[in-house]
């Protein structure tokens, strides 16, 4: 099976396994002239290949299409916070602030 990765030679993205192979084929290929009985690699020509994804791969896709699916900015939210500020409603909980760092913070640990 190739794979054809743009950018990439067939060595670079194969790491040389390709001129292996190659090689290998071509030194048990019968010499011409020869009496060799080399059999050469079969391949099933109705044989499919087939990937699973693991069940942690698809929660993790799924969850990141519903964060795509959600919009940036909660608009509503920065509305009522902007009208607080401003009419000078908003207070700030310094402790809250301070534990939400902490949680943070422990994150990293």
């Amino acid at each position: 099976m190739a794979i054809d990765l743009p950018g990439l030679s067939s060595t670079q993205g194969s790491g040389g396994r390709g001129n292996r192979v190659n090689n290998e084929q071509q030194n048990n290929a019968t010499p011409t002239g020869g009496a060799g009985n080399a059999q050469q690699p079969s391949v099933n020509q109705g044989a499919t290949d087939t990937v699973k994804i693991s069940d942690a791969a698809q929660a993790i896709q799924s969850a990141a299409q519903d964060v795509r699916s959600e919009p940036e900015v909660n608009s509503d939210r920065v509305a009522q916070l902007k009208q607080a500020i401003d009419s000078g409603e908003y207070k700030v909980d310094a402790g809250r602030v301070a534990q939400g760092m902490l949680n943070f913070e422990s994150l990293f640990n």
